[in-house]
């Protein structure tokens, strides 16, 4: 059981967003597209910089409403995280840290190009998390990226927009393998509509280093690249009017080099399965993950690894959510961890988001809390 101490902290946690969101502002966010279309951003947005039904409609269109005006000018734009943490876990004193990340996009003919870079934060220095070009083939109704892309799970598994935490499975090492399913790819990706259901492929041929924030560079000794390809299969499809269930395959081979030894190959496979089902301001999201790893410490070991989470969130007006999320993950060795946030916009352009997490059955409990601020630039509206 929680702490008396840790329980008041979250009950005022929550208490504090559900102030905020009884007069919950409208989403103007980063207006990167939504002043090219003469759009409020919340037309796009849910809290800032998560996506609404119409905003991955959009994304799905690549970036594109064709046949609509275009307006204003805006490419480049800025966004700012202050985070804070009440019991630092890194070893140090330091309790807020400064994150940011500058965001471009320009369209060129039938092309988007989409730039995210981090400004760095902790230390780190700054870097590329996505960059990538889009178009979306009308006749076909295929969409197409090429460049550095995360992968089109059933959410944003880098950036996670709803919290500061990596969901569940996502996040995992295997063995000596560095690569998870949050790690952006160096590749391709081509999506399009099956009926009233969707389906992706992927093809990755390296892979990114940075996060959606910045960080301090984490050495692990060893060096790793892609041995082949890695292919990917992703497919959502609705099977009642607000439930919809997924499947994702993914198989590749990790070449890893540790100090002296020689390298080798670790070839993987992953599976997932994830169900999403809304009802009224009620939301449910789960996500199930298998992995095998055939050479995970380069002596022909075989290494199985599972996990996932289970996310519910209630949705106060347009702008505001309650969640509550248990994340856990075996590889081989099993963790578990209970989430609580709330998040909501305060200003048109901020949103204050506070978690508390803690280890199950029991250990210690963490509480942070971060502003994020779009400014766009040029100012738009």
């Amino acid at each position: 059981m929680p702490s008396l101490c840790s329980s008041r902290a979250a009950l005022a946690a929550l208490s504090l967003a559900a102030v905020a969101a009884l007069a919950p502002q409208p989403a103007h966010a980063v207006p990167l597209f939504a002043q090219r279309y003469n759009l409020q951003c919340g037309a796009c947005h849910s809290v800032l910089p998560e996506l609404n039904a119409f905003g991955n409609a959009f994304r799905e269109r690549g970036y594109r409403l064709d046949g609509a005006p275009k307006h204003g000018t805006t490419i480049v734009a800025l966004r700012e995280q202050v985070g804070y943490v009440k019991d630092p876990t890194d070893g140090t004193t330091r309790r807020v840290t400064p994150a940011g990340a500058v965001l471009g996009a320009v369209e060129v003919g039938r092309v988007e190009a989409f730039v995210h870079e981090s400004l760095g934060s902790g230390g780190g220095p700054s870097s590329l998390f996505l960059g990538y070009l889009a178009y979306g083939d009308a006749h076909s109704g295929v969409l197409y990226r090429a460049g550095l892309m995360e992968l089109p799970l059933i959410h944003s598994p880098g950036q996670r927009n709803d919290t500061l935490t990596t969901y569940g499975y996502e996040g995992t090492l295997t063995g000596l393998n560095d690569l998870s399913l949050a790690t952006p790819r160096w590749g391709f990706e081509a999506e399009r509509n099956v009926g009233a259901g969707r389906i992706s492929a992927t093809l990755a041929v390296a892979n990114g280093g940075g996060s959606a924030y910045g960080g301090k560079p984490v050495s692990t000794g060893r060096s790793e690249s892609f041995a082949a390809p890695e292919l990917g299969l992703y497919a959502r499809f609705p099977v009642l009017d607000d439930v919809h269930v997924g499947v994702d395959a993914l198989s590749g081979s990790r070449s890893i080099g540790v100090s002296a030894r020689p390298a080798f190959d670790d070839r993987y496979t992953r599976l997932g399965t994830n169900l999403e089902a809304r009802r009224g301001r009620l939301e449910f999201l789960a996500e199930q993950w298998w992995g095998r790893d055939f050479n995970a410490d380069g002596g022909g070991n075989r290494l199985d690894s599972d996990g996932g989470f289970v996310r519910l969130r209630w949705r106060l007006g347009s702008h505001a959510y309650l969640g509550v999320r248990e994340d856990g993950a075996a590889a081989p060795a099993a963790t578990r961890s209970l989430l609580w946030y709330a998040e909501a916009h305060v200003t048109p352009h901020a949103r204050v988001l506070i978690q508390q997490r803690r280890t199950i059955p029991g250990g210690p409990t963490t509480l942070e809390g971060a502003l994020t601020i779009g400014i766009p630039w040029p100012r738009g509206q």
